[in-house]
């Protein structure tokens, strides 16, 4: 029983990290769309990723612990979750970047930053959904 009540804390966790992610850079969209987006959403941005791949590798950590391997996952299910991970680099890489440099960027290059952390949400979001009914 323990080991499921940690499987679902995690996954409310890592839900949660994903509506921050896919709401915040929608958000930060938005408002790139009309004026300078402010760094400090970008950095809860940056820090929803880091969630998301921190309560994702709990998952995997949680099945080592109890049954001292990894979760059998294969095929479209392993593709997925190689989805998931990428998206997740992705999103820290363009958050970072945009906190390093962004300041300085033209209009359409903080456009793009936001456009693509929103595109990476939304395929870590999908992927997940492979990832559930495939393994």
């Amino acid at each position: 029983m323990g080991t499921l009540l940690e499987y679902a804390l995690i996954q409310v966790f890592h839900n949660f990290g994903a509506l921050l992610v896919v709401g915040l850079s929608g958000y930060g969209f938005q408002v790139a769309l009309r004026h300078q987006t402010p760094r400090t959403l970008a950095l809860f941005v940056m820090l929803a990723w880091l969630a998301q791949g921190l309560t994702g590798a709990t998952f995997g950590w949680v099945t080592y612990r109890s049954d001292h391997r990894l979760p059998d996952i294969h095929g479209i299910a392993l593709g997925a979750l190689m989805i998931k991970i990428s998206c997740v680099c992705g999103g820290v890489g363009l958050m970072a970047a945009f906190l390093r440099w962004g300041t300085s960027w033209s209009a359409s290059r903080r456009m793009a930053i936001w456009t693509g952390s929103t595109v990476l949400a939304c395929l870590a979001l999908t992927a997940a959904a492979f990832l559930r009914w495939f393994s």
